[in-house]
């Protein structure tokens, strides 16, 4: 992604940021249900923690060498 302009990558990192956020609050409502759900909670919780992992990418940027 080293193509990127400064607004392409906020505007994706601010999208993975609102998907994460989604995610995770799915997740929370799965919560007590943990029991009967537990797949469904850890599926909505790795996606969330990818997707806010990918917006910190980024925003970062590609490493210079």
């Amino acid at each position: 992604l080293p193509g990127l302009s400064r607004w392409q990558r906020l505007a994706g990192s601010a999208l993975c940021v609102l998907l994460a956020a989604l995610c995770f609050g799915l997740a929370a409502l799965c919560a007590p249900l943990l029991l009967l759900r537990a797949r469904k909670f850890a599926l909505l919780w790795s996606l969330g923690s990818l997707l806010a992992l990918g917006a910190a990418a980024l925003l970062r940027g590609p490493a210079r060498l």
